[in-house]
């Protein structure tokens, strides 16, 4: 069954001509990392340079965020001139991708993981009601408390649905790569500023909890997303960074070297690895490097939303089941662990692609075409 879905993709792929094959495996490598990271984290962690590589694929979430910038900027320019509602049918389309795999990703987690104290409640003593709704509705992005608390990585959700929110707007207001390089070093400079401002104002009593919060939060992932945006002009556009005016470039360089007279880093963690994802994408957008951009990777890019869900849940079963750990040797073990929790999660999600994402995001489409007719 498997194996017949992966040559339906494969053959799709070879026949499309427009399929952006790159982007899919751009995906792919983000939620490999991501897995990388988190397969880390159960059993006995491997404590060598292969564990510090692991961990650092926490990362992957910026790959991610940078190639949904660039497809929707991409999807908006395409649309635009074809929908009468192209905003309204935007966030159709985004509900329906999103929603259905994040409400089931709830009611199992809360199944999972019950209702009581965790890390992420802080002081709280159980997930609320209010807690649950948050998720629900995608406002937990708002809250220290709920960001992370129900469903595992739904921080990352949170804030791709709160950039969702922007987007039209953004969409209208930049235009070109100068533009979008200005709107970079304002969202720069502004969650600098902003994170200084609340480092003083904790209202968690954690510090650990609320400088996660102020990691995971929309202003400090905002950057990469820009990010994304200047990936479109560059790629899609054929736009040059010649085009960047030398008054915009000075202003980003006293930004950057501000840091020397304050002795704080202005660039985060997000931002330095999203630029070198940019790279990347770039690159592999001109030259198909073939341990990359492969029918494999790229296969796993696009079932990667469900895999994101999912593998949380098959590490827990691994865990219960006592298939974590299997030899002594700590690098091998954490292979066989990778493996099998990538082979694991692909088949599952496999499944919720073919029978949760393809119909929900077919009924999102009927409903547009709907309203179009009407």
């Amino acid at each position: 069954m498997v194996t017949e879905k992966f040559k339906s993709y494969f053959s799709r792929t070879t026949q499309t001509g427009n399929h952006l094959d790159y982007v899919d495996a751009l995906r792919g490598l983000a939620i490999l990392s991501v897995i990388m990271a988190h397969a880390n984290h159960y059993g006995k962690t491997t404590s060598n340079i292969i564990g510090d590589f692991a961990n650092t694929g926490a990362m992957g979430v910026q790959l991610f965020y940078l190639a949904s910038a660039f497809t929707l900027f991409l999807s908006m320019k395409s649309r635009m001139s074809k929908e009468k509602y192209p905003t309204r049918n935007f966030f159709i389309r985004r509900f329906f991708r999103i929603a259905p795999m994040y409400y089931i990703a709830i009611i199992y987690y809360l199944w999972q993981n019950g209702l009581g104290a965790q890390y992420w409640l802080g002081d709280a003593t159980h997930i609320s009601v209010t807690n649950i709704l948050s998720n629900v509705f995608f406002l937990h992005g708002f809250n220290p408390y709920w960001i992370n608390s129900i469903v595992p990585g739904g921080w990352s959700i949170a804030v791709e649905m709160m950039f969702y929110a922007i987007l039209p707007f953004l969409f209208l207001k930049i235009k070109n790569i100068y533009q979008a390089f200005n709107f970079l070093t304002i969202t720069i400079l502004a969650n600098f500023i902003l994170r200084m401002i609340l480092k003083k104002f904790d209202p968690t009593n954690s510090v650990d909890l609320w400088d996660n919060y102020l990691y995971f939060y929309l202003p400090n992932q905002l950057p990469v997303f820009t990010l994304g945006i200047m990936m479109f002009f560059i790629i899609i556009e054929r736009q040059s960074l010649k085009e960047i005016s030398g008054k915009s470039l000075l202003i980003l360089s006293f930004v950057l070297l501000g840091q020397l007279f304050i002795g704080k880093s202005i660039l985060s963690s997000p931002v330095i690895f999203g630029t070198g994802f940019l790279t990347l994408a770039i690159a592999i957008s001109r030259y198909k490097f073939k341990l990359i951009v492969n029918p494999i990777i790229t296969y796993i890019g696009k079932i990667s939303f469900s895999m994101y869900l999912v593998h949380f849940a098959v590490l827990n079963w691994l865990m219960n089941f006592h298939l974590i750990d299997f030899v002594r040797n700590e690098t091998f073990n954490y292979c066989i662990r990778l493996t099998l929790v990538v082979i694991l999660t692909m088949i599952f999600s496999t499944f919720f692609y073919h029978t949760i994402e393809i119909p929900f995001q077919k009924t999102g489409k009927k409903i547009i075409n709907k309203i179009e007719k009407r």
